[in-house]
């Protein structure tokens, strides 16, 4: 292993130790982050960079990194296995993507029977075998039973901060600057949707790794073709797949990079039609075996969705202009409001933010912090949307990107966005709309703020100050209201 080897490997070695610290040296089943064991353990990581500051070389991505993972580390110390979850119900009621978990654990096999008769138990199984599997190995040092489920925490939290790490990796690879590799860290390290997701027990986050593993692994292959990196390609898909179905929607970007690299380099075909035959060798049988063998077994349907969610009968025309908003939280009559949230690009901006939560009940503050998340959130959406498209129709190369990266990254875009809205649009419930669905985008988008950003060739100038001021200010406030949050409940 050599030297670059190492870096590329450390902050994965690094989050493994946290995995471990907090499992085991830490109470992972408080409710709040109003407990001195924690005070005490950020005091210490704050000792141990002054002491190491000097034999260390802590460049700002890392600070920036590690203020990620502390931010993200707090939120699932502070949230229960049952808080802001998605169709995880709760361990011991035999259903749910708790109960999915639970029964590997104690049984060291898959559930029989038809997917379909018990609840969210349909999805691919690669989540919870590891989490059944990690579940046991806990147990083994006998830990109590609730912290040993709390600790299904850790794996959701190691996947998000991994995402953190390898949008970084595919920012070195596309050589962005310090600038623009700022914003991008700052946007995928403070993003609520990712903070939120490192708690969430479901199969996200670990489908979300994979596929952005397997970004970074394409722009790799493209750049040296290999059959280790086409190897290694395949299995990132396969296992996004095997998490959860829609980890496939990265296989267009990817398949469109295959067909451009074989076009440029048409005298060695050969060697690169051998490799997407690997490739689909390992992909096919990974990613669908599953669905395959529920199909034959029990005939149940490719890409099977159960009917879920608060239903609504609204036309096609309020579900994209009626923008009537009470609230920057979501609007839902299990909340006690008077509607469910119906408007489609309405309901995926405040999903990104807030999930499903309605956070007023907290202190009195975290309201004003989350209203000004909440604004600059939008003011970079609005950015985002039109950096991309001017970013994605650029002909005077006034954007450092080039042709392959900027086919990866637009079909990604377009798959990821074609594929939310075809499902939103065509299921009448507000779950459908969950920004969850899409999380994707938030790497992919980062990338293309960065590139923006590295853009202003006046960095002095009141358009670039306001613009990273935008970016500041949605970082600064998304973690003061998620540490905030986690204050304001329990005692």
């Amino acid at each position: 292993m050599n030297r670059n080897q190492i870096f590329t490997y450390q902050p994965f070695i690094l989050l493994t130790a946290l995995t471990f610290f907090l499992a085991f040296c830490m109470d992972t089943t408080a409710e709040t982050l109003r407990r001195p064991q924690y005070m005490f353990f950020l005091l210490s990581v704050f000792i141990v960079l002054f002491v190491f500051r000097q034999i260390v070389s802590i460049s700002e991505p890392a600070l920036i990194l590690l203020a990620g993972v502390m931010l993200r580390t707090s939120y699932i110390l502070y949230t229960a296995i049952w808080t802001r979850q998605h169709d995880v119900i709760d361990f011991g009621t035999g259903e749910g993507h708790a109960g999915y978990i639970e029964y590997i654990y104690s049984n060291l096999r898959l559930p029989g029977g038809d997917p379909r008769q018990t609840w969210a138990f349909f999805q691919p199984p690669l989540h919870h075998i590891i989490a059944g599997v990690w579940m046991r190995f806990c147990a083994h040092f006998q830990l109590a039973y609730r912290q040993v489920q709390e600790n299904v925490q850790l794996l959701t939290l190691f996947y998000i901060c991994s995402v953190t790490v390898l949008t970084f990796f595919i920012c070195k690879e596309l050589k962005l600057k310090s600038w623009g590799i700022r914003t991008a860290l700052l946007i995928v390290c403070a993003h609520p949707a990712l903070t939120i997701m490192s708690g969430s027990i479901n199969n996200d986050a670990l489908s979300l790794v994979f596929a952005v593993l397997a970004v970074y692994l394409v722009i790799l292959w493209y750049k040296a073709p290999s059959y280790r990196l086409i190897v290694m390609l395949a299995l990132s898909v396969g296992a996004s797949m095997m998490a959860k179905l829609s980890g496939g929607m990265v296989a267009p970007a990817i398949a469109a990079l295959f067909v451009l690299k074989l076009i440029k380099d048409r005298k060695n075909a050969l060697k690169y039609i051998s490799q997407f035959a690997v490739f689909g060798v390992i992909v096919f049988p990974l990613g669908l075996w599953w669905e395959i063998r529920n199909k034959i077994l029990y005939d149940m349907p490719f890409n099977y969705i159960p009917g879920v969610g608060e239903q609504f009968d609204v036309p096609l025309i309020r579900r994209i202009f009626d923008i009537r908003m009470h609230s920057i939280y979501p609007s839902m009559i299990s909340n006690g409001d008077a509607y469910n949230e119906f408007n489609v690009p309405l309901t995926m901006f405040k999903t990104s933010l807030f999930d499903d939560a309605n956070l007023s009940a907290g202190s009195g503050g975290l309201t004003l912090i989350a209203s000004i998340m909440f604004i600059t959130a939008l003011a970079l959406a609005v950015i985002s949307l039109i950096a991309t498209v001017m970013i994605l129709t650029d002909k005077k190369g006034r954007y450092d990107i080039s042709f392959e990266h900027k086919l990866l990254f637009g079909i990604l875009y377009v798959t990821l966005f074609l594929s939310y809205l075809s499902f939103a649009f065509s299921s009448n419930n507000y779950s459908a709309m969950n920004f969850r669905y899409i999380a994707l985008i938030i790497p992919v988008e980062a990338v293309f703020l960065g590139i923006f950003t590295d853009a202003f060739k006046n960095k002095q100038h009141i358009r670039f100050r306001l613009f990273a001021a935008s970016v500041a200010g949605f970082a600064v406030a998304s973690g003061a209201t998620y540490l905030l949050l986690g204050f304001s409940q329990g005692s």
